[in-house]
């Protein structure tokens, strides 16, 4: 796929690669109506360029809206859910190490590129990240732990290491991060998933490494949370 516009192949909603020799860690396409994701969080930062449609989420309990020739930033580990919206949304997604990119000039760089060009290709969108790509990193992904809690066990071993109720335990982390001790638990664990596929791991294995019944449930879960099945995402 050497450009990606809004005309095409209409391929899955979700599509995912990996370009080599670059800072991006992953790029992917979202088309379609049904785009919504419910409440999930990415290791990296998330910048997503909306072509066609409006691309809604909710970050952090406030609607956030991008329209064709915008885009919007989500830094690492930032809880946020995806809304579908009246009309078929065409947009890529840049999966990005904590810090690494410039957002603002990234999404910017795009913006200019595409009202120029009227489309965007994978070597566009490398080079442009890769423009305001900063020396140095400038800020870690915000830590998610909370003291006493790893290692994990259930919530209420958790609870007990850091001295307060389980339900004390389980409101404190909820206000904290956004989302209660078991559905961070969960996240994490789809996140290691989906860093053990992109190193080519086999997917039994990995249901199996990151605490997965089996690959059929970790493919209902990874499904649910990232809109592709663990064997397509691993294609990628």
């Amino acid at each position: 796929m050497e450009r990606i516009a809004v005309m095409g192949r209409p391929p899955q909603v979700w599509d995912y690669w990996r370009p080599a020799d670059s800072g991006i860690v992953e790029l992917g396409t979202v088309r379609g109506l049904d785009v919504a994701l419910p409440v999930h969080f990415h290791r990296e930062d998330q910048l997503t360029f909306v072509l066609a449609g409006r691309r809604r989420f909710v970050i952090d309990g406030e609607l956030c809206e991008a329209g064709p020739g915008e885009g919007v930033h989500i830094p690492a580990e930032t809880p946020h859910r995806s809304l579908c919206g009246a009309d078929e949304v065409v947009c890529i997604n840049l999966y990005t190490p904590p810090g690494l990119h410039a957002a603002p000039d990234v999404i910017a760089g795009l913006a200019r590129h595409w009202r120029r060009t009227g489309g965007l290709g994978w070597a566009d969108l490398t080079r442009i990240a890769e423009d305001h790509r900063r020396s140095e990193v400038t800020g870690a992904a915000p830590s998610m732990e909370l003291a006493g809690c790893e290692p994990w066990g259930t919530v209420g071993e958790a609870a007990h290491r850091a001295g307060m109720s389980r339900e004390g335990f389980s409101r404190r982390f909820r206000k904290q991060h956004g989302v209660p001790p078991h559905a961070f638990q969960l996240q994490e664990r789809l996140n290691e998933a989906r860093l053990l596929l992109r190193a080519g791991e086999p997917i039994a294995a990995v249901a199996a490494d990151t605490g997965f019944t089996d690959q059929s449930h970790l493919g209902r879960c990874f499904r649910r949370a990232f809109g592709v099945t663990p064997g397509r995402y691993r294609a990628g």
